[in-house]
């Protein structure tokens, strides 16, 4: 009886070495994921950064150009 109890633990051990195993790659495959998301996030970041800047040198030279007006300097549109 005692070698039947032993061989239960041991089956035991086994499945749960196996579940654990399999834990550890699913956990793996996650971590690779979300690492390659935050790398493309981290990129679009950069460049959504450089194009702002590039919006904002933009505009400030339109209203050193005259291009844009304080909304009180602007003439109201002709179907007024």
């Amino acid at each position: 009886m005692s070698l039947n109890r032993e061989a239960n633990e041991q089956a035991q051990i086994i499945e749960q070495l196996q579940q654990l195993q399999m834990n550890q790659a699913y956990q793996e495959d996650t971590i690779e994921s979300l690492e390659k998301t935050i790398a493309q996030q981290h990129q679009d970041i950069q460049q959504l950064k450089h194009q702002l800047k590039l919006l904002s040198e933009f505009l400030k030279n339109m209203k050193q150009q005259d291009g844009i007006k304080a909304p009180h300097e602007e003439m109201p549109p002709p179907h007024y």
